[in-house]
C-alpha cells in the first residue's frame, strides 16, 4: 500500500485536533477494527470535555488555555487532548504496519478454531496496560470533578 492510501485511511486522526470531538477518531477506529480499547479510550478522551460543558452550564465558561484555579476542568481536557493527539499518531503508524502486512495480522480458520494460539501469536495487542491507564485517568477526572 503506498503512502497516499495510509494518509487517507488515517483521516481520523483530524479529529484529535479539535476540541469536544477529540475521543470521535478512537471511537470511529475502534469500531471499524473491532477493537473494544480504543472505544473505550475514545470515551474518555471525551469525558473531560462533558464535563467542561457541564461546568459552563453552571457557571459559565472556563477560558481555554488559561492557567487559574477555575480553569483546573478545561486544563485537564487541554491536557488529555495533547495525549490523545500523540496516542492517536502512533496508532495511525501502528495501523500503516497492519496496512502492509495484511496477511500477517489476519485471522486464519485454525486461529478462530484454537483462540489460546491465536492470543500468543497476536503481537499488535495492547493487553491489560492499556486498559489500566485509562481507568487511572478516569478516576483522576472523577476525583477532579468532586473537587
Amino acid at each position: 500500500m503506498n503512502i497516499i492510501d495510509k494518509l487517507i485511511k488515517s483521516w481520523w486522526v483530524i479529529l484529535s485536533f479539535i476540541p469536544f470531538v477529540n475521543g470521535a477518531g478512537f471511537i470511529y477506529i475502534g469500531s471499524k477494527h473491532n477493537n473494544r480499547n480504543w472505544i473505550i479510550e475514545g470515551v474518555i478522551y471525551e469525558i473531560p470535555w462533558f464535563f467542561y460543558i457541564l461546568y459552563a452550564g453552571i457557571y459559565g465558561f472556563p477560558k481555554l488555555f488559561a492557567f487559574n484555579q477555575t480553569s483546573v476542568v478545561s486544563l485537564f481536557a487541554e491536557l488529555l487532548m495533547f495525549v490523545g493527539i500523540v496516542r492517536s499518531f502512533w496508532v495511525a503508524i501502528k495501523l500503516w504496519n497492519v496496512y502492509d502486512n495484511k496477511e500477517k495480522y489476519a485471522q486464519n480458520p485454525t486461529e478462530l478454531n484454537n483462540p489460546t494460539e491465536a492470543k500468543e501469536n497476536n503481537k499488535f495487542s495492547t493487553g491489560a496496560s492499556c486498559c489500566l491507564c485509562l481507568a487511572l485517568i478516569f478516576f483522576i477526572f472523577a476525583i477532579i470533578a468532586i473537587l
